[in-house]
C-alpha cells in the first residue's frame, strides 16, 4: 500500500489551523506514538495516522491513551484501512478502547463541525436513534408501534425496543427517517475521554538506559508510566505535580526534543523534564531542565527532584 501518512498529516494540519486550533507534528525520527497534536478553547485531541490500523498494537494504544490522560486529551485514529477493508467516511470503529475514522471523517468535523452518525459494531455498521425524539413524534402524531412496524418492515417490539435506545441497521434507521419525514439518527461522538481503567503501565521492551531512568525516577518516590518511541519518553506524577518526560542519549537529537517538549509542556500547562546521558549545556530559549544521568542518581528523592526542576526551569 502506498503510504498516505504524510499528505493525509498535512491535510489535516491545514484544516485544524483554519479551523482555529493550535498544531504539534511528531518528528518522525523522535516519535512513534502520535502524529499530531490538535488543541482549541474545547478540546486537546492526540493523533495516530495509520495506513492499516489492523497493525496497532496493544502496546502502542496503551502509550497514546497514556500521554492523551496526561494532556487532558482526546485519543484518535485515523486510518486509511483495516487490514484489507477500507476504512468507510462518516464511521466510528473501535481497536484497543481507541475510537477509528477516516481522514476525511476528520477533515469533515474540522471544516464544518459534521459528526459522524454510524458506528462499526459485531456484525456491520449500526446507528443509535434519538429515543427521545421517536417517542414525541409517535405521540404527536398518533401513531402506532404497529404502523411504524409495518412501514419498516419489523415488528412492534423491536419498534419498542428502538423507543428505548437499542441501535439500528442502517437500513432500518433510513426507512424510519424516509417514514418520518424527519432526522431520528444521534450522532456519534469520537471525542473519546480516558477512563482510569483503561490507563495502564508498563511494557515488555524497553531500551536499557530508559529502564535505568524509569527505576531511578521510581525510587525517588514518584509513579512513572513509560511511553515508546515518542517524543514523551514517560509521564511521571504523585498526588501534588504530574510531568512530561523525555530521555535522551544521542547529544545531537537534544535541541530538537527540547524543541518538542516545550511546545508539549506550553500547549498543555504541564512542567517537563529531560533525562540525558551525559551532562550537555541547555540551549538559551527554551526553559525544559535538563538533568544527566549521574546526577539524576545523586538525586535522593522526589522532594529534592522537584526543587531541581524548579530551579532548572527558571534559570
Amino acid at each position: 500500500m502506498i503510504d498516505r501518512r504524510q499528505e493525509i498529516i498535512g491535510s489535516i494540519m491545514r484544516f485544524a489551523s483554519r479551523g482555529g486550533y493550535t498544531t504539534i507534528c511528531a518528528d518522525e525520527s523522535l516519535s512513534y506514538t502520535f502524529d499530531l497534536i490538535l488543541r482549541n478553547d474545547e478540546h486537546i485531541i492526540v493523533i495516530k495516522v495509520m495506513n492499516n490500523v489492523g497493525l496497532l498494537t496493544e502496546e502502542a494504544s496503551r502509550s497514546v491513551i497514556a500521554i492523551s490522560r496526561f494532556l487532558g486529551a482526546h485519543p484518535l485514529i485515523v486510518g486509511v484501512s483495516n487490514r484489507d477493508e477500507r476504512i468507510e467516511d462518516g464511521v466510528v470503529y473501535s481497536r484497543y478502547s481507541l475510537p477509528i475514522i477516516s481522514p476525511q471523517t476528520l477533515v469533515s468535523y474540522l471544516k464544518e463541525g459534521e459528526e459522524p452518525t454510524v458506528r462499526a459494531g459485531p456484525g456491520g455498521f449500526y446507528v443509535e436513534i434519538d429515543a427521545d425524539k421517536l417517542k414525541r413524534i409517535r405521540e404527536q402524531r398518533s401513531l402506532s408501534l404497529g404502523e411504524i412496524a409495518s412501514a419498516i418492515g419489523t415488528t412492534r417490539r423491536t419498534v419498542l425496543m428502538y423507543q428505548s435506545g437499542m441501535s439500528a441497521s442502517i437500513d432500518i434507521a433510513l426507512k424510519m427517517e424516509e417514514f418520518l419525514g424527519e432526522e431520528i439518527m444521534e450522532y456519534v461522538s469520537f471525542l473519546w475521554d480516558v477512563r482510569r481503567e483503561e490507563f495502564k503501565a508498563g511494557f515488555k521492551k524497553m531500551r536499557e538506559f530508559e529502564r535505568m531512568v524509569n527505576e531511578e525516577i521510581t525510587r525517588k518516590g514518584f509513579d512513572i508510566y513509560p511511553i515508546r518511541r515518542s517524543i514523551v519518553n514517560f509521564l511521571m506524577e504523585d498526588s501534588e505535580s504530574s510531568y512530561l518526560g523525555g530521555i535522551e542519549e544521542e547529544m545531537s537529537r537534544v535541541e530538537r526534543k527540547i524543541e518538542y517538549l516545550s511546545e508539549l509542556t506550553q500547549m498543555s500547562n504541564k512542567d517537563g523534564i529531560l533525562i540525558v546521558r551525559k551532562e550537555v549545556e541547555k540551549p538559551e530559549r527554551y526553559k525544559i531542565p535538563i538533568i544527566s544521568y549521574s546526577e539524576l542518581e545523586n538525586i535522593h528523592d522526589k522532594d529534592e527532584l522537584k526543587g531541581v526542576i524548579k530551579e532548572r526551569r527558571n534559570s
